[in-house]
């Protein structure tokens, strides 16, 4: 069983703000041991942040880079990477999206795009780059494969150009689904 795992931002007794790996009471108690893994969780989502930081800023650097779907997943690759070197040492980490929203000050929504990006799409050579971020995040909302496949073709070939046709390309396979 995979102990679930939280990040938390705790004010120290000398007022510093320093970022905790916890567990449960529970599982404090079943699992004595964990105190230095927990430890070295908490080094490592340290350096996950100060990575991703690093990511981000280049992502918004300048405009070109900001809808680059090559970089955003390498951003979801690095976050995917520590959320299964985790599970890898059972551990699941409970409150990833809120954690890194809060750590890297991005929208919890975005997080979560990014994970299901990284996961729709595991191999960066699927990833196409005259497909923005943007309209990538429409194909995230198509959940069958082959259809994701065939929109993905019509944004190549030029025929859905917009995310409005896209949108539209949607709505017209949901009739036929």
């Amino acid at each position: 069983m995979k102990v679930p795992i939280e990040i938390l931002k705790i004010k120290d007794p000398d007022g510093k703000e320093r970022l905790r790996a916890i567990i449960s009471f529970q599982d404090a108690i079943s699992y004595p041991t964990t105190n230095k893994q927990l430890i070295e969780i908490q080094n490592e989502y340290i350096a996950l942040v100060e990575n991703c930081k690093k990511q981000l800023r280049k992502i918004q650097n300048n405009k070109k880079n900001r809808g680059d779907p090559i970089l955003k997943w390498m951003l979801a690759d690095t976050i995917y990477t520590f959320i299964k070197n985790l599970e890898r040492k059972n551990y699941i980490f409970a409150n990833i999206a809120s954690s890194l929203s809060r750590d890297l000050n991005i929208s919890i929504r975005y997080v979560n795009y990014l994970i299901e990006f990284r996961t729709t799409y595991p191999d960066i050579q699927l990833i196409h780059k005259g497909i923005s971020w943007d309209k990538y995040k429409e194909l995230l909302d198509i959940s069958d494969p082959h259809l994701r496949k065939e929109c993905t073709e019509r944004i190549l070939a030029g025929e859905l150009k917009t995310r409005e046709d896209i949108r539209r390309f949607k709505k017209g396979a949901k009739k036929y689904a």
